[in-house]
């Protein structure tokens, strides 16, 4: 039997504030930032705007279609940057799927056994 729950997903802050499910995970994910260093306050240069950032929320689901959890993450507004000025220092790592297809050839070729995993909190030490 599958059973559908849909839960609509917060589009902004100001539709989770207050709310204790959110306010757990965004709290948690905060945490998470803080212990791995994630960033370092410094003073602004004058002649240069910061860009914003806001929270982006997932209502994560199970197979069978129930809740699993609910999942934040704190993005950079990278709409707001101008090109040329900061624009091409973005980084976002992710396993691109001809990879992802090379990987599960040779484990097939050579008969190893796969596993998948998920990760909660993943950062990048200094490169």
């Amino acid at each position: 039997m599958v059973r559908i729950i849909h839960e609509v997903e917060p589009i902004c802050f100001e539709q989770v504030v207050g709310n204790p499910k959110w306010d757990n995970v965004m709290n948690e994910k905060m945490a998470a930032l803080d212990v791995n260093a994630t960033w370092e306050l410094v003073a602004l240069p004058e002649d240069k705007k910061a860009i914003g950032c806001k929270w982006v929320y997932k209502v994560k689901h199970n197979a069978d279609g129930s809740m699993s959890r609910y999942k934040t993450r704190l993005v950079a507004k990278g709409y707001a940057q101008t090109y040329g000025i900061n624009y091409e220092e973005t980084y976002s790592p992710v396993a691109k799927m001809i990879t992802i297809r090379a990987i599960i050839a040779m484990v097939v070729a050579k008969g190893w056994s796969l596993h998948q995993m998920g990760v909660k909190n993943a950062f990048l030490g200094d490169l």
